[in-house]
């Protein structure tokens, strides 16, 4: 599958194709299903696909966010489709979005209610959050979460399964850092013995 991936993407762009992208909100999305020479992935590589292209998996923190686009796929016809977001609990019990490191918000909710699903925000004081799994148990079996047809609600399905996918324009966040600028050379470990800097620095301060 990655090797059909990369033949795939050589050929798109050998071709000298262009991808096309929306906009929404001013968010640009790249839908997979509009595209001819996107194949349908399972999660890890449709998360490598957005990337390839300079994207990112597409993540719905917010209500609005997630109600226009999903208003715009019912527009479109795409409601026989599910679509891979980067939502998912991989390596945790916590859902989180991928692209951006930010846990579900528990204002909203549009997890599909299936017996045996978990909740998809986790009550603060009931459990531990961001917890990881037990060694040799990543959750890829029920842990990526999609859109699916034809509510386009959202449910954490197996992430080997293939599906179409929404990939957006990739966010800069922007830091404080307190940066400080060295060489290569610092940091490394004295050539002089503590004695010898200490005799140095006398002659400095008495040169008489």
């Amino acid at each position: 599958m990655k090797i059909a991936l990369l033949l795939l993407l050589a050929a798109a762009f050998a071709s000298g194709q262009r991808i096309t992208t929306i906009q929404l909100d001013g968010v640009q999305y790249f839908v997979s299903r509009m595209n001819p020479y996107s194949p349908e992935l399972n999660y890890f590589l449709a998360y490598q696909y957005c990337r390839s292209l300079g994207l990112q998996l597409a993540s719905f923190e917010t209500k609005e966010k997630a109600d226009t686009m999903t208003q715009y796929l019912k527009n479109a016809g795409y409601v026989k489709y599910d679509f891979w977001t980067s939502g998912n609990k991989l390596g945790t019990d916590m859902f989180l979005w991928m692209s951006t490191g930010l846990p579900f918000n528990a204002t909203f909710d549009y997890m599909l209610r299936r017996p045996g699903n978990r909740p998809a925000d986790v009550p603060p004081g009931t459990e531990p959050q961001r917890v990881a799994r037990e060694s040799g148990d990543s959750g890829s079996a029920d842990g990526c979460v999609a859109m699916v047809a034809p509510t386009l609600a959202w449910e954490a399905q197996d992430c080997t399964l293939v599906k179409d996918f929404i990939c957006e324009q990739t966010r800069c966040y922007y830091y404080n850092y307190g940066s400080i600028p060295v060489s290569a050379t610092q940091g490394g470990e004295s050539r002089e013995s503590l004695p010898e800097t200490s005799a140095r620095f006398a002659e400095i301060a008495d040169p008489i």
